[in-house]
């Protein structure tokens, strides 16, 4: 049996030297509480990698979704956080606080990083020796901003795009895939065989070879059950399906011996109601593609669900909400602010209601905001004063109903639960301390909504 060998990883000095930084003790300020504060969803006032280490004691295992926005190491300096720390010192603060995330998911739980190219390889390298490369999902391409907003006039290149970097806690993590509706609007085509055909074997399958005049194709009106769908037989559909390589393997070049705008009827092929697929070759001398004709598949056909499930997109052009976010949540926030259109995107795909959603560098409370008005139970973890200038009366007004930006409207938000508000003190030296017991016995939650910011700006350095 073969040993696997790890893969690559990062060195820098003091890598794995550990910190030093004990766990601290959370004390709950409950004058900043606000709402039913028995919902489970927290506001930490604190450095995260204290903070994080000791959410350990109650939240490992716990959490489904974290995502966060760290600092991405541009050596600039914005209004409410400094962003040059050196390369090795940011790769080494970013890794310890990876591990720490890590534990802190649930076994299908994922894990999102916001970035862009300044530190992103690298960060992508390290995510891989954290969660393991077999637990890389994939990186969503965000577009931040239209070409005609200039940054600054002396850059060399524009920045359009950042990234998210997603990953799995394990192969048991299943992201919620969007579902669209069954319909049969493209299922509009019929044969009409007007003459028997010529009998045949063609790649080992019984066949009939209808010429041209001896078959008609028909276009209905509407599509229904019983109808057909044209496919073209070119490109990656040739290597993609079974009618797809039958084209490719056995009627590509046929016309030299069978004519042009010949109909070939193949038996024994595909997963629809029919014994048989249509397939055409080229209509006229020069062209080489055909095409054929598919019924719904049958697994549509006897399942009584009427939604079918589709791949999740990797590119998101979110530049006009990034355009407009800056007064969302009632709260102005400068250089770094998600939008909340984005959080919902993510918060979607990766988990459900009544999920723990986490964001360790809160900025100006967009996850929060976002995963609140989606049911989802949160913790937001931020360093600055701003947890009291936005983070707060952000969320106030989201549990007073009074919030109509962002995606309010969208998810029918009227307002409704609470949360605790916590502080970082540090643990005394002299003594070992208890577990900080902040989970509540489960509760109901008051939402009186029937039934993306998110930060901020980077703006708690790692």
């Amino acid at each position: 049996m073969t040993k696997q060998l790890p893969g690559p990883v990062l060195h820098w000095p003091g890598k794995n030297a550990g910190s030093s930084e004990p766990p601290g003790l959370l004390r709950e300020d409950k004058a900043k509480g606000y709402g039913d504060t028995h919902t489970g969803n927290l506001f930490i006032h604190g450095d995260n990698l204290p903070v994080l280490k000791t959410l350990q004691n109650d939240y490992a295992g716990r959490i489904k979704f974290i995502y966060i926005d760290p600092p991405y190491n541009t050596g600039a300096a914005f209004e409410y956080y400094d962003d040059k720390l050196g390369h090795a010192a940011w790769l080494d603060a970013i890794h310890q606080r990876l591990q720490l995330f890590r534990t802190l998911l649930t076994e299908d739980g994922f894990f999102a990083c916001h970035i862009d190219d300044s530190e992103g390889h690298y960060l992508k390298v390290l995510l891989d020796e954290v969660f393991g490369r077999e637990n890389y999902l994939t990186t969503f391409f965000i577009r931040v901003r239209y070409p005609g907003k200039t940054l600054k006039q002396d850059m060399d290149f524009h920045k359009e795009m950042e990234q998210i970097h997603l990953y799995r806690k394990s192969s048991k993590s299943r992201p919620r895939r969007p579902e669209t509706a069954m319909s049969f609007e493209k299922f509009v085509f019929s044969i009409g065989e007007l003459a028997p055909g010529t009998v045949t074997t063609i790649g080992g399958k019984q066949a009939r070879i209808f010429q041209k005049g001896e078959y008609r194709i028909i276009r209905n009106a509407t599509g229904d059950a019983h109808g057909l769908k044209e496919i073209w037989a070119s490109g990656s559909i040739l290597d993609g399906n079974s009618s797809g390589r039958f084209f490719r393997d056995h009627l590509t070049g046929r016309y030299v011996e069978d004519g042009y705008g010949v109909l070939y009827k193949i038996y024994g092929i595909g997963d629809d109601r029919y014994d048989h697929r249509y397939f055409t070759g080229p209509k006229k001398a020069g062209a080489t593609k055909g095409k054929y004709f598919q019924g719904v598949p049958v697994m549509h056909l006897e399942s009584d669900v009427s939604q079918k499930s589709a791949p999740i997109n990797n590119f998101y052009d979110l530049a006009a909400s990034f355009g407009n976010c800056r007064q969302e949540g009632g709260v102005d926030f400068r250089s770094g602010k998600k939008p909340e259109a984005l959080l919902h995107i993510l918060l979607s795909h990766f988990s459900a209601e009544d999920d723990y959603v986490l964001d360790g560098f809160l900025g100006s409370g967009t996850t929060a905001a976002v995963a609140h008005k989606m049911k989802r139970k949160w913790i937001g973890i931020e360093t600055g004063e701003h947890m009291d200038t936005h983070c707060l009366p952000r969320l106030r007004s989201i549990v007073d109903g009074n919030d109509q930006t962002g995606i309010t409207e969208e998810v029918g938000w009227q307002g409704g639960g609470g949360f605790k508000f916590f502080t970082m003190e540090p643990a005394p030296s002299h003594a070992p301390q208890p577990p900080t017991q902040l989970h509540q016995p489960r509760q109901p939650q008051m939402y009186n909504q029937p039934t993306k910011d998110r930060p901020g700006p980077r703006s708690d350095h790692p």
